[in-house]
């Protein structure tokens, strides 16, 4: 998940990765698939992630790779595990960057924002919010990555569920699986609860994607959270179970930077990554790298030559 996209890895080893990568940065001049300066006069740019899974990975190497291309030096990292831990690196300057979801992030920094409806608003919102904490934002995506709850085939016809609000009167009958942080994330378990008067019967906590898809087939638990660009859910013919009251956050992705390495020309460096991506296109990526094992910089490099970017 994302508000929710937030799986806990202890700030401490997190805190000794990143002063390992400690950044002195600069900003650049140079838009993607100029002239390439040399490193130096560009600055080191500390590329971050708001969890470690495949499609925020995916994102964040295409920042990294196209910086790299302007001359910029790029560290990464890509294996933090919680939003929280992350927010905080980058408050710190321990980050520079960093790709997020419009909505999922705006909620933690105003939990009484509307975190869903017209992306730009959305989007507005969130620069509006980070920028009291010397933060900036450029341009999102088409792409919108939310949470979606599925079930196999059976289960939905089994309980004659459509839509969230068909999943109140027999919830109590079955099992929940969603990463941990569900129990207290306002898209997951309180906010069923709230929204919909969703109660399960169990809860198992699971880690996103293959651990859940393969709790959801084994009958493990009946109903799983999911990324909605994540390509098992058609490959697998779940269903999707629709938020008919609008609980879940839009999730177009967007760089949250630092003011200190923010300039106009950073700007049109990641907008040439952003504004490429789409639904198709980041699901089609995820999948490569979620089922066919390819490597997430591989991935990310062809993507790029492909837009004609790199």
């Amino acid at each position: 998940m994302r508000n929710h996209r937030t799986f806990v890895l202890g700030a401490s080893v997190l805190a000794v990765a990143l002063l390992a990568g400690a950044c002195n940065s600069g900003g650049g001049d140079n838009s993607a698939g100029g002239s390439t300066p040399s490193a130096a006069a560009k600055g080191t740019l500390v590329v971050g992630v708001s969890g470690a899974f495949a499609e925020n990975q995916l994102v964040a190497e295409m920042y990294a790779q196209v910086l790299e291309n302007a001359g910029y030096t790029v560290k990464r990292e890509l294996d933090i595990k919680s939003r929280d831990v992350g927010n905080a690196a980058l408050a710190s300057g321990k980050l520079d960057l960093k790709p997020e979801y419009t909505g999922f992030d705006l909620v933690t920094y105003d939990k009484n924002a509307t975190t869903n409806g017209d992306p730009a608003t959305v989007a507005k919102a969130l620069s509006d919010a980070v920028a009291k904490d010397g933060l900036t934002t450029y341009a999102f995506s088409p792409a919108n990555s939310t949470n979606v709850f599925v079930t196999t085939p059976e289960t939905a016809q089994q309980n004659n569920l459509t839509d969230m609000s068909s999943l109140a009167p027999v919830a109590g009958q079955l099992t929940l699986g969603a990463p941990a942080d569900c129990t207290t994330a306002a898209f997951c378990i309180p906010g069923l609860k709230k929204t919909y008067g969703i109660t399960f019967s169990d809860f198992k906590p699971l880690d996103p994607g293959a651990p859940t898809v393969a709790a959801i087939d084994s009958g493990a638990v009946d109903v799983g959270e999911l990324f909605s660009l994540d390509p098992t859910i058609s490959d697998k013919g779940y269903h999707v179970l629709t938020d008919d009251k609008n609980l879940q956050a839009d999730g177009n992705f967007i760089p949250v930077v630092r003011n200190e390495v923010a300039s106009p020309q950073l700007g049109q460096l990641l907008d040439s990554v952003t504004t490429k991506l789409t639904d198709d296109n980041m699901r089609e990526m995820v999948g490569e790298v979620q089922n066919q094992h390819k490597d997430v910089s591989d991935v990310a490099k062809t993507f790029l030559q492909n837009q004609g970017i790199l």
